[in-house]
């Protein structure tokens, strides 16, 4: 494949002033609007902007011509490698650069891993600057949550806060976990579906307080009845009920929860293997009354009747009935 840009690209990186164009976009990435995270799009050639303007703003909402990215990040790369080089490169002017690195590229280790070692040398002192820690977690929060496809899912932006959380523990600050679930890890599970890395995330976290998982239940479940295909968010419903404190209590959520599965199920006649993939685990667990075992079977055998048997949806109803029957006979 080629690596040629075409002329007409060319001429338009040429015509604008790329320093003036990194500093406003460095400057939206390290001004952030208080208590609030931004939200990003990058805009493409069928939305071009005026000569001198390089990016819209409506409040937290920001939108940034790709072209004005690409001209930004050259000028952020030659800043992060005089940084690496030992020349005098201010610390706020390298995490500026790292800022338009990450937006670019959101597995750049470089950039991530230099803000890694600019964070912990800015708390590493006898007044650590907890300012900072919680401005680089907004900063990630705001790549993480914005429509921005490649980011939502992007194991090192993930990795990155995952070490950031662990570095507000050790320092004593404290993060709302719960609030973390719902308007982090949800939203980035609508901005790409199946987030894999977001709901591992959702576990850590869950992880490091299983005391939330009776009250995060219920919104787990709003939004894996809302996004049913996303076997991801259905699979940490699954692990929240499990981590929930007392058999009573996980089995009194976990009737809640499948009376409710099995109504919309029933409603809307869904096939599809995430929600059937649940059914079955829950119908397994021990945790299900007989109630919920036999609406399991029936429903299973009215959907199986009125499916065609050559279907893809047939072969999943017909696995997770086997699943199930095989599981009760060991």
């Amino acid at each position: 494949m080629s690596r040629s840009l075409d002329k007409d690209l060319l001429a338009h990186l040429k015509a604008d002033d790329p320093g003036s164009v990194y500093n406003d976009i460095s400057t939206i990435l390290t001004d952030l609007p208080d208590n609030d995270l931004l939200e990003i799009e990058l805009l493409g050639k069928s939305h071009p902007l005026e000569p001198g303007v390089n990016y819209l703003r409506d409040g937290a909402a920001v939108a940034i011509p790709k072209l004005r990215l690409v001209q930004a990040f050259f000028v952020a790369r030659g800043i992060l490698q005089s940084y690496q080089a030992g020349h005098a490169v201010h610390r706020k002017e390298a995490v500026a650069a790292t800022a338009v690195l990450l937006l670019m590229d959101p597995e750049h280790l470089t950039a991530a891993n230099t803000r890694k070692r600019l964070l912990t040398s800015a708390l590493d002192t006898s007044k650590p600057n907890k300012l900072a820690l919680k401005q680089e977690k907004q900063f990630v929060d705001s790549l993480l949550t914005s429509r921005l496809y490649r980011h939502a899912k992007s194991p090192t932006l993930w990795s990155h806060r995952r070490w950031l959380l662990q570095l507000f523990a050790v320092h004593d600050v404290f993060v709302d976990l719960q609030l973390d679930i719902k308007e982090v890890v949800m939203v980035a599970g609508i901005r790409h579906p199946r987030n894999y890395p977001a709901w591992h995330h959702a576990r850590f976290l869950l992880g490091r307080s299983p005391r939330l998982a009776g009250s995060i239940v219920a919104d787990i479940k709003e939004f894996c009845l809302k996004n049913h295909a996303d076997i991801s968010s259905w699979s940490f419903l699954i692990y929240a009920i499990s981590m929930i404190e007392g058999e009573e209590n996980r089995r009194k959520v976990c009737s809640s929860v499948l009376a409710d599965v099995h109504n919309i199920t029933e409603s809307f006649n869904w096939t599809n293997e995430s929600v059937w993939v649940f059914l079955r685990s829950m119908a397994t667990t021990g945790l299900a009354c007989d109630q919920h075992l036999a609406l399991f079977l029936t429903l299973n055998e009215r959907l199986v009747s009125t499916t065609p048997e050559s279907s893809g949806q047939w072969r999943v109803l017909n696995s997770a009935r086997r699943w199930f029957e095989e599981s009760r006979l060991r």
